[in-house]
Order: structure tokens, then C-alpha cells, then sequence
């Protein structure tokens, strides 16, 4: 999937790759709200997500879209505790790289807080002020999956170039500057 999104209806090439993903029975499909800088994180995410899910489990979009300047996804299905896991592990890796790409074209972004709006956008797209503080802008909570079921909510820090989370050891970690 990686690299078909080049149309300029990356929503419909999504929705006709996976259509079991943007499904809801009874409903309209699921159609992502967010701009095209974010097309490329919400493939990344549909790829992971292919590849957690063993045969007979099902994956649904419920909604993605923006809020507070991230890219907000909901799911629902049926799935086994690994497969849950990992499926959790993606949303939250792309929920996280929204906050380093620009929505509207995809370059490397930031937050911005402009008249109590927060966006993420690149440095040509920015309006108003960084919205975090330099040293927390990656950081997240994240939930880990222990022992089958059991979650437990960690701090990490968002890597881009790797793209994925280093647990934070230490508060004293929170200090030392973007990752």
C-alpha cells in the first residue's frame, strides 16, 4: 500500500485497497478528515494494521479526523489479544507522527497554537507560536500491553527518523531536548 496514495483522492485508494477497514454496516463508510499532508501517515497506520491481523479477525475504522491538532483514529473489531495489541501500537504511532508532519502538505511540522487553534503544520504553512514546550513535544502516554490483556499507560518520547517510541525512564528524561 505504501506509495499508492498518489492521486489526489488518497481517501478513495485507501477505502477501495481496504474496504473492509472504512466499512460500518449500517452506516456511511468511514472517510478520513484530515488534510492530504496526513495521507501518508494514515497508509503507514493501514499497513501496520494489515500486517497485525490474523485470518478471521475483522478491523474497522470508526472515525479518523483532527483534534487538537493530531490525527484522532477510532476502531472497533475482533481481535486476539496480540493482534489488539499491535493494532493499538499503530494507531498510537500514527496518532504521534501527526504531531512532526504538516496536515495540509506533509512536510515535517510542528504544533502551532494560533487564536486557540492548534494545528500541526511545517514551517511555511505555521501560523501563531509552537504550542509545547521544547523538550515536550514529542512526548506522549502511550499503552502497553503486558501479559495478554493487561494495559499499563508509560511515557515516551516520539522518535520520526525511526518512527517509534522510547520509554521514558525518568522524569529527569522529560528535560533533555526533542528526540
Amino acid at each position: 500500500m505504501a506509495g499508492v496514495l498518489q492521486r489526489d483522492d488518497w481517501r478513495a485508494d485507501l477505502a477501495s485497497i481496504l474496504p473492509d477497514f472504512f466499512a460500518r454496516p449500517g452506516r456511511e463508510p468511514c472517510v478520513p478528515e484530515c488534510g492530504p499532508g496526513w495521507a501518508g501517515v494514515v497508509d503507514r497506520c493501514c499497513v501496520r494494521i494489515a500486517a497485525a491481523l490474523e485470518p478471521r479477525e475483522s478491523f474497522r475504522f470508526e472515525t479518523i479526523g483532527q483534534s487538537q491538532g493530531a490525527l484522532r483514529i477510532r476502531w472497533a473489531g475482533r481481535l486476539s489479544a496480540a493482534s489488539e495489541a499491535a493494532v493499538r501500537a499503530a494507531v498510537d504511532l500514527a496518532e504521534a507522527r501527526s504531531l512532526c508532519v504538516c496536515e495540509l502538505c506533509g512536510a515535517r511540522g510542528r504544533l502551532y497554537r494560533a487564536d486557540g487553534v492548534l494545528a500541526t503544520r511545517c514551517p511555511g504553512h505555521a501560523k501563531g507560536i509552537p504550542a509545547r514546550s521544547p523538550g515536550m513535544e514529542h512526548v506522549h502516554l502511550v499503552q502497553l500491553t503486558v501479559k495478554g490483556r493487561l494495559r499499563v499507560v508509560v511515557g515516551a518520547r516520539y522518535v520520526f527518523e525511526s518512527d517509534a517510541f522510547v520509554e521514558i525512564d525518568d522524569l529527569d528524561d522529560l528535560g533533555r531536548g526533542e528526540a
